[in-house]
């Protein structure tokens, strides 16, 4: 793509390349005006996106179908417009019904939605045999799988680990310790691709790579 030459779009990419030299001046230098202008900016911005988002959500979910005849969805209009008398101090009772209400649903959607990827496809994918593998694949399902019963070994408080379960559970917590180096590691790779992109992007504003 070529260097824009519109004003709106010059001035887009400028204002995106302070504000990203603004941000990240806080890892370079300190906290400073520039810095905190930058992060009032971005909080706006979402906070902003975020409401426009809900409204829509709100109509399209709830008002539209109820408008169309639905009644069923006054319900969840009522338990949300409810939530708002905890402003109140004669009506903050109401609202414990609302938050009531969606503490319990998103407790059991969460449950429901972590029980069977978290759990049941894990234990299913640890005692699965790999079918037509090479050496590589039974060498990693037998670690994983012998690193799995020594890291739960290593959670196992009823009994003192002693005598086979000392070496399991010192077996486990280096399990677990790779396992959060991985992690950390991951971690640390997405946030130098993230810093990666946004220097290219200062350098292509500067004119010195291509867009």
């Amino acid at each position: 793509m070529a260097y824009p030459t519109e004003f709106w779009a010059l001035l887009g990419i400028w204002v995106g390349g302070v504000l990203t030299v603004a941000i990240y001046s806080y890892m370079l230098y300190k906290e400073n005006p520039l810095y905190r202008i930058a992060e009032h900016i971005y909080i706006g911005i979402a906070f902003a996106i975020q409401g426009v988002v809900a409204v829509q959500n709100t109509r399209r979910i709830a008002i539209n179908p109820l408008l169309e005849g639905n009644l069923v969805f006054i319900i969840p209009i009522l338990l949300g417009l409810g939530m708002y008398t905890v402003f109140s101090s004669e009506y903050r009772w109401v609202s414990r019904y609302s938050i009531a209400t969606l503490v319990g649903v998103m407790l059991a959607v969460v449950t429901s939605g972590t029980l069977v990827p978290n759990i049941i496809n894990q234990v299913k994918s640890t005692i699965t045999a790999p079918t037509g593998a090479g050496l590589m694949e039974w060498v990693n399902f037998y670690y994983i799988g012998f690193g799995t019963i020594c890291a739960v070994l290593y959670f196992l408080f009823t009994r003192e680990h002693t005598g086979v379960l000392k070496p399991a559970s010192r077996v486990g917590r280096l399990v677990i310790m790779v396992g959060l180096g991985v992690m950390f590691g991951n971690t640390v790779l997405f946030r130098m691709a993230m810093l990666s992109g946004r220097i290219q992007y200062i350098l292509q504003v500067l004119g010195i790579i291509p867009f």
